[in-house]
């Protein structure tokens, strides 16, 4: 098991710092992948100090220490500072970094150094150190459940941004961040079994092997895994105004009814009229802004009236008239030597899988069965 646990923790560590490399040397160098570096070079010390542990090696101990005793305090924060830097403006996020990181820099400079210097010389120079040495054994389900809160948070976040993206673009397939949704799943699997490990050993003992080395076994093969994806994720910035969710649904809708009932309800005129003369869902990159140019109205009253007042998203209003348009090129004979897919491309469609998927969930049918029933 020891080999096996060499090769991973070896494996992990190469593969992390390819990837910082790489991420380093990427054109495309936004806060983002700034953040993966700092996320996967901790790792990359975690892993140090694994392999450290299981051979001995105090040097490499001593200078794993003072990253390794707190980084979950850094971890959590860094997976939710990422999550808004593929959204938000850079200033922005860098400003809740400074919020976030805080309590990792303070945990470093009053609790790790103090604690190595007096396990090194022997002697508690600062009094607080004995009380840290009495209550040990909270600190490490403490930080795994502050990891697990932080987790928790970058999903509630990540799903915020995924609604606004909705109401901007009309294909998202291509910024589905599948990867994330695995960076932020594998980390709460691997906290979980640690938790575990933590309430089994305060409650019957000490297993007699080290769990810390399964955690990062894990931890080895989810980076190796979930970096390859990282490369490839592009920042996606969503209008501010998307996000502000501080009315309710009910009361915006309210408000439109008694003070804009009138210009809305022409602005939906125009745009039915616009949507069914000029076809701008034909265009694959349709997006709120070029709709709203369309039809000479800003993109903030665009979504107003769309999430408020209509009450759909954009993805789904666009989306709509581009299974409209399938059904009815399908029953054109221009179109009967072409593909399902190749209609739906025709349609605005930019991935066979959404149209699927959009297809079944307006109509209750399959494409193919659609067709069928047409012939």
């Amino acid at each position: 098991m020891k080999l096996v646990y060499d090769f991973l923790f070896i494996i992990g560590m190469l593969f992390s710092c390819i990837y910082i490399y790489i991420f380093y040397k990427s054109k495309d160098k936004g806060l983002h992948k700034s953040i993966l570096i700092v996320f996967f070079a901790l790792l990359v010390f975690v892993l140090l100090e694994s392999y450290a542990s299981i051979h001995n090696i105090e040097i490499l101990l001593d200078i794993s220490f003072l990253i390794v005793y707190g980084v979950k305090l850094a971890l959590g924060p860094l997976l939710l500072l990422y999550i808004q830097s593929l959204f938000l403006d850079d200033k922005k996020v860098l400003k809740n970094g400074i919020i976030h990181l805080t309590p990792f820099i303070v945990f470093v400079i009053l609790i790790s150094a103090p604690y190595k210097i007096a396990m090194v010389s022997g002697e508690y120079f600062v009094d607080y150190i004995d009380v840290i040495q009495q209550y040990l054994f909270i600190k490490r389900p403490l930080l795994d459940i502050i990891y697990l809160i932080y987790i928790y948070i970058s999903f509630r976040t990540f799903d915020k941004f995924k609604k606004a993206l909705k109401c901007n673009y009309s294909h998202i397939e291509h910024n589905n961040f599948i990867w994330v949704r695995y960076l932020l799943i594998a980390p709460f699997i691997i906290i979980f079994i640690d938790l575990f490990f933590v309430g089994y050993q305060m409650l019957f003992g000490y297993l007699g092997w080290r769990t810390q080395n399964l955690i990062m076994l894990l931890t080895s093969i989810s980076v190796c895994y979930g970096l390859y994806y990282g490369v490839k994720q592009s920042k996606v910035l969503v209008p501010y105004f998307l996000l502000d969710s501080s009315i309710g649904s009910k009361d915006r809708k309210k408000m439109i009814n008694e003070k804009l009932e009138s210009e809305f309800s022409s602005f939906e005129k125009l745009l039915v009229e616009f949507m069914e003369k000029e076809k701008p869902y034909l265009d694959e990159d349709l997006t709120l802004s070029k709709l709203a140019s369309g039809i000479h109205i800003t993109d903030k009253k665009l979504s107003a009236l769309l999430n408020q007042y209509l009450e759909i998203s954009f993805y789904n209003f666009v989306n709509s008239y581009r299974i409209k348009e399938f059904k009815q090129l399908i029953a054109l004979p221009l179109y009967k030597d072409y593909t399902i897919e190749g209609i739906a491309y025709e349609c605005g469609f930019k991935s066979k899988a959404s149209f699927y998927r959009l297809f079944k969930k307006e109509t209750g049918q399959s494409p193919s069965e659609f067709k069928i029933n047409q012939n």
